[in-house]
């Protein structure tokens, strides 16, 4: 009987953290048992492909707004049925309501995972989650440095472990299929060079600087956006102002990012704020450099021998690095750097590790 590990999430919306639970799973199902809860109901498989296999382990509750004491009750139960070998949570309201369920369930390992710092410059959010953290102890851990020192800035003296993303090398991958007969197939351009960017369309992304810094370049250079959001039509509307209509792909969003990325020259993340994003990460294992704004852990997120780290907001810059990197001559695949240092294989080694060795945050 295989070891169980429990994720605890939010929704299972797309994004980043869901992203990142997901490919947990299907990496570590070889040795593994691993179940996601999502708090909040949704039909994932409107957002996600290739779970069918994986349904029994995938599990929605339908918490609404506001405070509900029965997700406690349904949570505690769940984990004392399965009794897993950690409950793995990630945000604030999955480590309220799994850390506690796990506590109360007798759980003997709990890690929380920040994979961002914003939310803390919030005091009554805070103050919350230093309470359920002294309340839980669960090992405390940030998914990038920059996360880390955000954490010890507003909440000395927790002092996070650093444990970076991964992504599933195996999966994301250089296509072995020629560009122009890729891009034939997705029905594209095949005369013109391909940014791509992987990212919900809200203002934290920032696409509308995106947008502008294309404005700027060669007409033969092209965005290709998948993804959507509140601000799609908006977007679209500075496409069409600033004439660029045949230079800009809103292609949704996409079931399989294997096809994507092999559509591109160059990714771009052009965001005002960022954990560790995995899209770049996913990108430069598909061998295409990243472009990256300098906020949050994206430093991290780049291969230092082909990616380029530019100033936020500012579609001039962005311009400059976008050609730059497309023009850039190298024998150096930013693979090799993902291979070496963000693999999920490497990602689930370090957390499995970590309740090998009992590692708690205690209180001062």
């Amino acid at each position: 009987m295989k070891p169980v590990i429990v994720h605890v999430v939010q929704h299972l919306k797309p994004g980043g953290i869901e992203s990142l639970a997901l490919e947990f799973q299907r990496a570590a199902q070889p040795f593994f048992d691993v179940h996601i809860i999502s708090l909040e109901k949704h039909n994932i498989k409107c957002y996600w492909n290739n779970i069918d296999g994986f349904k029994k382990f995938i599990h929605t509750l339908n918490k609404k707004p506001g405070w509900q004491v029965n997700i406690f009750s349904q949570l505690a139960e769940f984990f004392t049925t399965v009794n897993p070998m950690y409950v793995h949570t990630h945000h604030i309201g999955p480590l309220v309501y799994g850390g506690i369920a796990a506590r109360l369930a007798g759980v003997k390992h709990i890690i929380h995972t920040e994979h961002d710092a914003w939310h803390l410059a919030n005091t009554k959010a805070r103050l919350l989650q230093k309470l359920v953290i002294a309340l839980v102890r669960p090992i405390y851990v940030a998914d990038a440095r920059f996360v880390a020192q955000q954490v010890n800035r507003l909440m000395p003296p927790l002092n996070p472990i650093v444990i970076t993303n991964g992504i599933d090398i195996n999966k994301f991958k250089p296509s072995t299929i020629n560009k122009r007969q890729l891009l034939k197939q997705a029905k594209l351009p095949t005369e013109l060079r391909f940014i791509g960017c992987a990212a919900r369309l809200e203002t934290v992304k920032a696409h509308d600087v995106l947008i502008k810094a294309l404005h700027n370049l060669p007409s033969d250079i092209a965005l290709l956006l998948a993804g959507t959001g509140s601000l799609e039509q908006q977007l679209k509307a500075l496409v069409i102002k600033l004439n660029l209509q045949q230079r800009v792909f809103f292609l949704g969003h996409v079931n399989d990012m294997t096809t994507f990325y092999p559509l591109l020259d160059v990714f771009c993340l052009s965001s005002n704020n960022e954990g560790l994003p995995l899209s770049p990460l996913e990108a430069q294992a598909c061998g295409v450099p990243a472009v990256l704004t300098d906020v949050g852990g994206c430093k991290e997120a780049v291969c230092s021998e082909t990616g380029i780290i530019v100033e936020p907001n500012n579609p001039t810059l962005l311009a400059q690095a976008l050609l730059r990197s497309l023009n850039q001559q190298t024998n150096q695949s930013p693979r090799v750097f993902v291979e070496k240092k963000r693999s999920i294989d490497k990602m689930i080694n370090q957390y499995v590790s970590l309740t090998q060795q009992n590692l708690r945050w205690k209180l001062c």
